[in-house]
Formats: structure tokens, sequence, C-alpha cells
């Protein structure tokens, strides 16, 4: 009887992990259309242009971001998981506004074919320490190597990506920095 319940647990743990990196395969391969810019009175479309090189097509701004000192977000080491998810559950208080962070620079290939760009930190995950927290980001200069640590000031915009408004920062500047705390938990 014992050996069945084991047989039982260790099949539904299988499943709930399949279930998990299934979610994620579906977020990292998100599609994205365009960045848009939204102010309270006016709704003006940020151009984006994908370019390919030897490393594919990326997905780069055509655009410099105008930034607003005045209105700015700042995403902190202490709270970076609940920022970051604050802009994406609430992207509409957060369109247009100056925003300042720091993290790795982080590529991934979206469900075109497209090598995208975001400014993450490590995570607590399904499987011990293997998530992410960050937002993307588009710039229109070269993007730093992977795994390089950046600080960004940039403008929120937003992607649609299957068919739901998704944060981006249309990039003002990014400056290599040293490295900060790259695990954080909340």
């Amino acid at each position: 009887m014992k050996n069945k319940k084991r047989i039982m647990m260790v099949g539904l743990l299988i499943i709930f992990i399949a279930a998990i990196v299934i979610a994620v395969i579906m977020i990292n391969n998100k599609s994205v259309e365009k960045i848009s810019e939204t102010s309270q009175d006016i709704n003006t479309t940020t151009a984006s242009t994908s370019v390919t090189n030897s490393e594919g097509t990326i997905r780069k701004s055509t655009e410099k971001a105008e930034i607003d000192t005045n209105n700015m977000v700042e995403i902190t080491d202490n709270y970076f998981i609940e920022q970051t998810n604050d802009v994406y559950m609430n992207l509409n208080d957060y369109l247009g506004k100056t925003i300042k962070m720091q993290g790795l620079i982080y590529s991934y290939e979206d469900g075109n074919g497209d090598i995208c760009y975001a400014v993450v930190r490590n995570t607590p995950g399904c499987c011990g320490n293997d998530g992410l927290a960050g937002l993307d980001i588009r710039y229109d200069g070269e993007y730093p190597e992977e795994g390089t640590w950046v600080e960004i000031v940039g403008v929120i915009g937003k992607d649609t990506v299957f068919n739901t408004d998704t944060p981006a920062i249309q990039i003002a500047s990014i400056t290599e920095t040293e490295e900060g705390t790259t695990f954080v938990t909340n």
C-alpha cells in the first residue's frame, strides 16, 4: 500500500513540474508586436524594428526615450519582485512614467524567432533558485553582453504579447555598473 502511495505522489509531482515548465516556456516564447507609449491624453506608438546580424533578428527601438525625472519610478533591491510584478499588473498606471532599475542583461527568443532583451534578477523558482523577475527593454544602440550588470533609465511603454498588454522599457540610458544583488526574494 505504501508503494502505491509513493508512486502516486511521484506521478503527481511529475505532472505538477511539467505544468510549471510548460508555463515558463510559454512566458519565455512571448511574441512582441510593437511598443507603444501612452500618456493620459495622447496615444503614440514608439517605433521598433528588427535588425538581423550573425546572432539572428534582434528587437530594437528606433527612437530615444525622453525621460521625466519628476515622474520617476525606481525599482529597488528590497522589493524588486513586488515592484516589477506591480508594473505588470497595473501597466496602465505606469505608462509614460520614467523608470530606473538595475539588473542583469538577459536575452531570449520570442515566438517569432526574434531575440529580445530584458533586465532581470534571479529569484526562487519551481526547482530551487531558477526563477527570473524583470522587465523587457528596447534600445536603439548595441545591447550589452548577456549577464552584464547594468543600470537603466527609460520610459515604460507596452508590448502586445498574445493579445495582452505587457510592459517594456524604452531605454534612454544604459550604463554598465558594479554588480549588485543578483538574487532577490521579494
